[in-house]
């Protein structure tokens, strides 16, 4: 569960006294390299307050987002035609296509999952990943 980031919010700077290691669920998608969020005894957790001021606009409004998943989903569609269209597996194909300049590394980041053959094993690979870290901080918040 995401903290709710309010002026409340006043706690220092706190050194964590114990490296705490939480290996991945059983439900890994990779058996046989369980992914790890490990901490050393030197991590801080840094926690801000936040203005009131700030609060009203530090976001997107839903317009803007919407711009920006069309506009992500539009580069996502030409690059995956571009990457089909070669006859090479498709990791081979995108280090060809960046090799000769058709794509840039920015251009697939955030959305590598998008071009793949194999977007739902990456999107749950992803996903994860992503609950391992919330779950360890959400240990961390409660000490």
């Amino acid at each position: 569960m995401r903290p709710s980031y309010t002026s409340e919010i006043t706690e220092p700077l706190q050194e964590l006294n114990l490296r705490e290691e939480t290996t991945a669920s059983t439900r890994d998608i990779s058996p046989t390299k369980p992914r790890r969020v490990s901490l050393s005894k030197y991590s801080t957790r840094r926690v801000y307050t936040c203005e009131p001021r700030y609060e009203e606009r530090k976001s997107y409004t839903s317009v803007d987002r919407k711009i920006f998943r069309r506009e992500a989903a539009h580069d996502a569609l030409a690059m995956k035609c571009l990457v089909s269209s070669c006859n090479v597996p498709t990791g081979l194909a995108v280090q060809q296509l960046m090799k000769r300049g058709l794509l840039t590394r920015e251009q697939l980041l955030g959305i590598e999952h998008l071009v793949s053959v194999n977007a739902e094993e990456a999107l749950r690979k992803r996903q994860s990943y992503i609950k391992l870290v919330l779950d360890m901080q959400e240990q961390m918040r409660e000490k």
